[in-house]
């Protein structure tokens, strides 16, 4: 995870509850921020097919939060952006509304 300075920590968790809010409203999914290594993340589950589960983390990079895909790190867009974020982890775990 980056950061750029010691006050990136206060945008992590309003930025993960509110896209826990997106995906509970998308549907299809459950989820919950539960605490990897000492860090926040959005743990996402298919509600119809358990076993399809992803992690989300939310990273302060190049001076900017960001949602990313927290086993590998990579970016997947704005925490600006929590409703299309809902849909873009909808599409990966193939969870219908």
């Amino acid at each position: 995870m980056a950061t750029a300075h010691p006050n990136t920590m206060s945008g992590r968790r309003p930025s993960l509850s509110a896209l826990d809010e997106a995906v509970r409203r998308r549907g299809g999914m459950s989820c919950g921020i539960v605490h990897r290594s000492g860090t926040p993340v959005l743990h996402v589950i298919n509600t119809e097919s358990p076993g399809r589960f992803t992690e989300i983390g939310a990273d302060f990079i190049a001076g900017t939060w960001v949602f990313t895909w927290a086993p590998t790190g990579d970016t997947i867009s704005p925490a600006s952006c929590p409703a299309e974020t809902a849909e873009m982890i909808a599409h990966a775990l193939g969870a219908r509304p």
